[in-house]
């Protein structure tokens, strides 16, 4: 479904925020949000949802998650502040979904299975798209550089696989399938 249609469509699960990159107004946005889609979930079921915990300190590649047990969102402020109406009209339905099926179905099914894709689609009315296409080079860190025995190629890690690395994990190219060195650290992402 086009965003322009999409739009159309869920207007109102996607309400006005000034500053999409202030945390307080990006929260509220995203509560509004996400009351618009708890409801067609809750019309459809004939029943109530809590709200589930949100919050807003995920960081680099991933726009959101969703922890079943727990009731709880994460998402990305900085992909959001971004990307703002196509994150609101995909990732929050996408995200309440996964708790949506947990609460409905039971947590022995696939993550993006025919039940998840059930509720994106005919419950919640959007796309079951499994990943976004969002620019990730201001939000994705990787600024620990290594090389490998490819000519003038460097990989750039996150601090999380960089200190994988210093605890004994090795990490190889999928290029040329040697072992990936440490070479330095970079104030500015690395363009790979």
């Amino acid at each position: 479904m086009k965003g322009d249609i999409l739009l159309e469509k869920h207007s109102e699960a996607l309400p006005f925020c000034p500053d999409p990159r202030d945390k307080t107004q990006a929260e509220v946005a995203l509560r509004f949000g996400l009351i618009y889609w708890m409801k067609r979930a809750e019309r459809y079921f004939n029943k109530t949802y809590p709200v589930p915990e949100l919050d807003l300190s995920l960081r680099g590649k991933c726009a959101g998650q969703a922890y079943l047990q727990k009731w709880k969102l994460r998402f990305n402020l900085g992909l959001m502040a971004e990307n703002y109406q196509d994150f609101m009209l995909n990732v929050v339905p996408h995200e309440l979904a996964h708790l949506i099926v947990f609460r409905e179905f039971g947590g022995r099914i696939k993550p993006h299975g025919q039940e998840w894709q059930a509720v994106m689609e005919q419950v919640l009315g959007v796309p079951a798209k499994t990943t976004h296409r969002y620019d990730v080079s201001k939000t994705a860190r990787q600024h620990y550089i290594y090389r490998c025995g490819c000519p003038d190629r460097v990989h750039g890690l996150t601090i999380r696989r960089h200190n994988k690395v210093a605890q004994g994990v090795k990490y190889q190219c999928k290029g040329c399938q040697q072992e990936l060195e440490y070479l330095y650290f970079s104030e500015e992402a690395e363009t790979l």
